[in-house]
């Protein structure tokens, strides 16, 4: 773990397994500096995030600026970069993808129902703008695509 001026934050609930790697600071490329001699000066520092009930698989590496949902599943070996991964959602891969959902809507309605207090539930129209726009539309894609091809 390379850890610098940023944080890495992991909420409550949240499982990580073996091989995170997590790097909170990346270089920026200046005109008229080499890279490397500027020391630390040209080092962007931001937060890691990974909210509560998330799941990380092995061998993820979480990069400068990432901030993860609540409840999403990282597959292993992913690598998320400065992102934001929605809530709920299931993310695989280098660059990171998402491929689903963990549940359905209405699922995840009552998952919050039953684990969160009503004020620290999230909003059912931003679950459902978030599956509508992630999932509904990219399966709508895909099945373009194949009907191309068939």
């Amino acid at each position: 773990m390379y850890v610098t001026g940023g944080k890495l934050i992991i909420k409550e609930n949240s499982i990580v397994a073996e091989g995170l790697t997590a790097i909170t600071g990346q270089h920026q490329s200046k005109i008229g500096e080499v890279f490397g001699k500027a020391g630390n000066s040209n080092l962007l520092e931001k937060d890691i995030i990974v909210e509560e009930d998330v799941w990380i698989g092995a061998s993820v590496m979480l990069l400068s600026g990432a901030h993860i949902g609540r409840g999403a599943i990282i597959g292993a070996g992913t690598v998320i970069r400065d992102q934001n991964i929605p809530p709920y959602s299931i993310v695989v891969g280098n660059p990171a993808k998402i491929i689903g959902f963990r549940f359905t809507v209405e699922e995840t309605l009552e998952h919050e129902r039953l684990i969160y207090d009503e004020q620290n539930r999230l909003p059912e129209k931003k679950l459902r703008t978030n599956y509508k726009y992630y999932y509904e539309t990219r399966i709508g894609q895909i099945m373009s695509y194949l009907a191309l091809r068939l």
